[in-house]
């Protein structure tokens, strides 16, 4: 009852700061902060955080993590195993089919530690998901690479799932990283690029859903291609080279369960990407679960929740030559939340008129959310096997809640940016 209390409140303060808009605070993400950075070093590896039984990627406490029906993750395996995918935010990621059905709502995206969203050449974003405490059975809908996701993924040397990319510009970017497949995979080999187009050893864990619409219908058995293809990894000597070809970077976050103090209220930030509906957002928090709930703007003006949707008893059929998966209905479910938001500030140029080309080294700014509050800093990742370091204002590497993180990519302009302030109901 608390739950429900808690969203209609909180849906109660979208409504009624849409119109104290105008008093809300737009960052500056591309003026100068003049912070000396302290350079962090590398936090404790992920081996030594599980085995005190905590999690690299969000701090929470291992033995607390639930583990949904088909799903692996650490309190499977205690081992780490991160894996990002390509999930589609078509649509703003809301909107029915004809049939009443969520049509675009991603799959499994709920359980995911870590969210990155960017922006792609069509004015819509995208997300690359994370995940490493649960592995849920299903992802989607599984979309192709650009050149910004293949260098978010360098960070993490994650295993990594995608319908597809762009030879023309990525596939030399992965050559020039050295990642392992997709061209040549064999059975014994389990690489870390598991793409949808090619015929793999893990093709038989791509299906499509048959009341979806492409290119908004593809689904990986997520759980099963790191179960028994990837898994693998874990056969080979840790001393051997062929293990390290394999073994994720250490990527870990500082985690605490107090966030700093800071005077600058921010329950409620709208991030603008430029195309409404289609790729705004409202993050509006609940201090009940400490967390950021995500919204969209409607056509109407009024903001819809953001929801993940689950599959009604999902079947495998023969359809067209190929195993899809049916089911008997499709529902919303969980609304997507984060404890932690960072906005991290971008340059972003293009290749032709199709490719995003981002420049992900360096350092920029960036501004966090946590609590309810907002906290201004920057970023910095040397080269691209570096892992992103988030400062504070004090230089410090910044400490983030326990919890889910999202990312957001943000080329700064005069149709692109955040704003935020504090929730006033009237």
């Amino acid at each position: 009852m608390k739950r429900i209390l808690s969203l209609v409140l909180a849906l109660a303060l979208i409504l009624s700061v849409t119109a104290a808009a105008a008093d809300a605070t737009a960052i500056d993400g591309k003026g100068k902060r003049h912070i000396k950075i302290n350079k962090a070093k590398l936090n404790p590896s992920a081996e030594e955080m599980i085995e005190n039984g905590i999690s690299p990627t969000t701090g929470r406490e291992i033995e607390s993590i639930v583990m949904p029906e088909g799903a692996v993750g650490l309190p499977y395996s205690m081992h780490y195993t991160p894996v990002m995918v390509q999930i589609s935010n078509a649509g703003g990621g809301v909107g029915d089919n004809k049939k009443g059905q969520p049509s675009t709502a991603p799959i499994g995206i709920q359980y995911a530690d870590v969210v990155y969203e960017a922006r792609q050449a069509t004015g819509l974003t995208r997300f690359s998901a994370v995940f490493a405490d649960v592995i849920p059975y299903y992802v989607g809908f599984v979309r192709s690479t650009r050149l910004t996701h293949i260098r978010l993924r360098q960070e993490w040397n994650s295993a990594y799932c995608t319908s597809g990319y762009a030879k023309k510009y990525v596939k030399p970017e992965i050559t020039k990283y050295g990642v392992r497949n997709p061209e040549g995979a064999k059975e014994e080999d389990p690489g870390l690029l598991f793409v949808g187009d090619f015929p793999k050893v893990w093709k038989k864990y791509v299906k499509r859903l048959a009341t979806a619409t492409k290119p908004n219908n593809e689904l990986f058995e997520l759980a099963n291609i790191m179960s028994f293809v990837y898994l693998k990894y874990y056969e080979m000597d840790p001393k051997s080279e062929q293990y390290k070809k394999y073994a994720p970077f250490n990527h870990t976050f500082k985690f605490t369960d107090e966030p700093a103090q800071s005077d600058d209220i921010a329950e409620h930030i709208e991030i603008t990407f430029g195309a409404k509906s289609q790729t705004d957002s409202i993050l509006e928090y609940d201090p009940e679960t400490n967390t950021y709930l995500r919204y969209v703007p409607g056509n109407d003006g009024k903001p819809i929740p953001y929801r993940a949707q689950n599959l009604i008893n999902p079947q495998d059929i023969k359809k067209d030559g190929e195993v899809q998966v049916t089911t008997d209905s499709r529902e919303y479910g969980e609304q997507i939340s984060f404890t932690n938001v960072i906005v991290q500030a971008i340059t972003m140029k293009w290749k032709g008129n199709e490719q995003p080309d981002p420049t992900l080294t360096g350092s920029g700014n960036a501004d966090y959310f946590m609590g309810g509050k907002h906290y201004t800093g920057v970023w910095e990742r040397k080269n691209m096997n570096d892992r992103t370091v988030f400062y504070g204002k004090d230089g410090n590497e910044i400490s983030l809640l326990r919890g889910k993180t999202l990312i957001i990519l943000m080329d700064y302009d005069k149709t692109r940016g955040v704003k935020y302030e504090e929730a006033i109901t009237k």
